[in-house]
Parts: structure tokens; C-alpha cells; sequence
């Protein structure tokens, strides 16, 4: 049977399994956590077995290969984004994945050269992430401040900043 047949639909049970996998270790639950958040990401680390399903002696457990995924998604994105679109892998999920496995100690990668290809709902699951790796797990994010019509107050002191002379 194929590890990918047998990774539970439920994302109720996967998380399960990925907390169980990931031992209690914070930083490493965020970035399973992460995995979860971004559909399109957790559907190609599924498709292409860096989510596997694994057995122990206390039962089953489901673990990423960050550093592996994050290897094989940059040697596509050598291709362009035209490599990466045909891989199934957006350029908004590559960046997460990239977040996901520096989060988790598997690779060295700075945050700053892909927070920009990062879109409005994967930058809340990324911020939800970090804050949940540094022990902020009652923490919430609201990438808009709060306000209907995106103009929150980091936006305001920004245009305010820009219209000084």
C-alpha cells in the first residue's frame, strides 16, 4: 500500500498524528502546524511522500521531511515559477515550506528572501507559526489590524511616514 493511501483525510486525525510525531517539541509543532494551514502545501508533501505515515511501538505517527521537501522544492523553483506551477507547488507555499523547515531547525534559510512571494492568507498562518515556536500559543493574528477595509494601524503609520517631507 502506498504511504500517501494511507495519510488520513481528516485533518483532525493528521494533526493528531503530526503532533504525535513531532514529541512535544514546540517549534517542530509549529511547523507541522503550518503544514496543515496551507492546502496547497500539505497536498504536495503528500503527493510526493515527504508527509509520511510511520509505526511504533506506542502506535502511528506522521512526520515531515523538511529538509528533504525543501531540497527537491528549490531544485524545481531553478526551473521558474513555471517549473514550480507544474510541480503543483504555488510560489505562496513554497515560501511557507521554506518557513516551515527553518522553523524547524532543517534548514538554514533567511525569512526576508521569501516573506514577499508569502500572500495574505499563508502570512497568517506563517505569523501564527512563529508565534507559536517562540511559546505564544494562545496568540492571535489579524493581518488586516482589525479593520474592515484593510487599513489597519501599521498601514496608517506607514502613509502617514510617506507624507512627511
Amino acid at each position: 500500500m502506498d504511504d500517501a493511501d494511507r495519510i488520513p483525510e481528516d485533518l483532525t486525525e493528521l494533526g493528531r498524528l503530526l503532533m504525535r510525531g513531532a514529541s512535544t517539541i514546540r517549534w517542530v509543532e509549529a511547523a507541522e502546524r503550518l503544514v496543515l494551514q496551507v492546502d496547497n502545501l500539505r497536498d504536495w508533501l503528500i503527493k510526493n511522500h515527504f508527509l509520511r505515515l510511520h509505526m511504533s511501538e506506542s502506535g502511528p505517527y506522521a512526520a515531515t521531511d523538511f529538509a528533504e521537501a525543501f531540497n527537491a522544492a528549490c531544485e524545481i523553483s531553478g526551473g521558474g515559477s513555471s517549473a514550480l506551477d507544474a510541480s503543483g507547488l504555488h510560489r505562496s507555499s513554497f515560501a511557507v515550506l521554506g518557513v516551515a523547515a527553518n522553523l524547524c531547525g532543517r534548514v538554514q534559510n533567511s525569512l526576508r528572501y521569501s516573506v514577499h512571494e508569502i500572500d495574505d492568507r499563508d502570512a497568517q498562518a506563517v505569523a501564527l507559526a512563529v508565534l507559536y515556536a517562540m511559546g505564544y500559543m494562545d496568540a492571535t493574528v489579524d493581518v488586516n489590524g482589525n479593520e474592515v477595509d484593510g487599513w489597519g494601524p501599521n498601514s496608517l503609520a506607514y502613509e502617514d511616514r510617506l507624507s512627511q517631507p
